[in-house]
């Protein structure tokens, strides 16, 4: 099933909760599809399960960039292009209290279609690096 069908279907199902999977490890994951969910992403969180992650997913490939504007939890932060396939990671740490001309800004080194942020450091953790293909499930919401 193509990946753009599958996470079309994700927003319409509640009852559904997509999973990414990187070899063996598993993540529970939350959507971020429409511009106000990328745009808030994981601001104000105040912490991240080590097998949770947010999952930004856009239309097309384009060139990305992120910034860790109100975002306390240290993140890795993931580019995949549209077969799912890493293509850089960013080590991104909290920047509290710096206005938004200051924030350092995180971006893909070509077009991404998916970015991903789980906790920081867990990508080297689990030996993911460039190359490393993302796998996409579902699983009933209990």
């Amino acid at each position: 099933m193509k990946v753009e069908i599958l996470l079309s279907i994700l927003i319409f199902l509640p009852l559904i909760s997509p999973t990414i999977t990187f070899g063996d490890t598993e993540f529970s994951t939350e959507i971020a599809s429409t511009p106000d969910e990328r745009a808030t992403g994981l601001m104000n969180h105040e912490s991240l399960g080590e097998n949770e992650s947010m999952l930004f997913v856009y239309g097309e490939e384009d060139d990305r960039s992120f910034w860790m504007k109100n975002t306390t939890i240290p993140l890795d932060i993931i580019f995949l292009d549209s077969d799912l396939e890493v293509i850089n990671i960013e080590a991104a740490d909290p920047e509290p209290n710096t206005s938004d001309e200051n924030l350092a800004s995180y971006t893909s080194e070509r077009p991404a279609q998916y970015v991903l942020e789980i906790n920081q450091n867990r990508s080297e953790e689990i030996g993911l690096e460039e190359g490393s293909k993302m796998g996409l499930g579902l699983e009933l919401r209990p």
